[in-house]
C-alpha cells in the first residue's frame, strides 16, 4: 500500500469524535492563518493586489471583511478602454468607510474617449440625448461632519458643505444619464462606485447595474508595474502627466480629469504587453 493511501486509511479509522477533533484543530489553524492575512492586507494597501486575485476591504460596524476577486484580463481592459465611451469618475467623502456611515461630499465626472492612439478626448464618441461635451460636478451637503484627514484631502469644510443641498434622486439622474451603459473609469473604483451605490440606496435606487462596466486603474496599475506604488499620484508621475496643484487638494472633477489623461498612457503600456 502507498504512503498516501495509509493515511487516507488511518484517518478513515479514526472514531468520529476523534476525527471531530482533528478537523476542529485543523479549522482553528485556518482561522488564525486567515486573522493573520486579513490583518496584513488591511495594513498595507499596496499589497491587496496579487498574481491572480485582488484583496477589497471594507468596513462594517467597526470591522474589516475582505472579499477576494479575480484580477481582470488586459485584453478585456482594452477594448473597454478604447471601443465606447468612457466616464471618468472621483468621489469626495467624509471618510474612508461606505458601509460604516461615510457620505459623499462631491462627484466629479468626465465623459471622454480615446480615439486611435492620440490622446484623450472630453466628450462622447456620438452626441446623443445627454448631449455631454462638458464635464460634471456636484458638492452636496453629506449631513454628518468629514474626519479630520478626509477634510484634510478634499479642503471642503462642514461650514461650506452645510449649504449645499443632500445628494437627490434628481442628482443620481443626472449621473445615470452620464453613465448608463458606459465604461466608468476610477482609481480604486470600489471605494468611488461604492460610495456612489449607498448614496442611491438611501434613495431606493439602484446603481449597479447603471455603468456598462467598470475599469479600476489601481488595479489595473499593480497588474502592468507590480511592486511599485498604486497611487494616482504615481501613475501620473510614471506616464509624464502633470498632476496640476494636486498637492494642495483633492477635487473630484480635478481628479477624474487627471485619471481620464492618464489613459492613453496606460492603453499604450497595455497594447505594448500585450504584443
Amino acid at each position: 500500500m502507498q504512503k498516501s493511501e495509509t493515511a487516507v486509511a488511518a484517518v478513515a479509522a479514526l472514531h468520529p469524535a476523534d476525527e471531530l477533533a482533528y478537523v476542529r484543530a485543523e479549522m482553528d489553524c485556518l482561522t488564525g492563518r486567515e486573522i493573520a492575512l486579513t490583518r496584513a492586507l488591511v495594513a498595507d494597501r499596496e499589497a491587496r493586489v496579487g498574481s491572480l486575485h485582488h484583496a477589497v476591504v471594507t468596513r462594517v460596524s467597526g470591522k474589516d471583511a475582505i472579499d477576494v476577486e479575480r484580477l481582470p484580463d488586459l485584453l478585456t481592459i482594452l477594448w473597454l478602454l478604447t471601443q465606447g465611451d468612457i466616464v471618468a469618475l472621483d468621489c469626495e467623502t467624509t471618510g474612508l468607510h461606505a458601509l460604516d456611515g461615510d457620505r459623499v461630499v462631491s462627484v466629479g465626472l468626465y465623459p471622454c474617449h480615446i480615439t486611435g492612439r492620440g490622446p484623450v478626448k472630453p466628450g462622447f464618441r456620438h452626441l446623443d440625448d445627454v448631449g455631454a461635451d462638458n464635464p460634471f460636478r456636484a458638492t452636496v451637503n453629506p449631513g454628518r461632519p468629514s474626519s479630520p484627514q478626509a477634510a484634510a484631502v478634499h479642503g471642503l469644510t462642514d461650514e461650506v458643505l452645510a449649504t449645499r443641498q443632500p445628494f437627490s434622486k434628481g442628482l443620481a439622474y443626472e449621473i445615470y444619464d452620464l453613465v448608463a451603459g458606459r465604461t466608468v473609469v476610477a482609481h480604486n473604483a470600489p471605494f468611488d462606485v461604492g460610495f456612489l451605490e449607498m448614496e442611491c440606496n438611501r434613495l431606493d435606487l439602484g446603481f449597479r447595474d447603471w455603468p456598462g462596466a467598470v475599469v479600476d486603474t489601481r488595479i489595473l496599475c499593480k497588474l502592468l508595474w507590480p511592486g511599485e506604488p498604486g497611487t494616482l499620484d504615481a501613475l501620473a508621475n510614471r506616464l509624464g502627466v502633470s498632476r496640476g496643484d494636486r498637492d494642495a487638494g483633492h477635487d473630484a472633477l480635478r481628479d477624474a480629469i487627471l485619471l481620464a489623461e492618464c489613459l492613453p498612457g496606460l492603453v499604450a503600456e497595455i497594447r505594448r504587453r500585450l504584443a
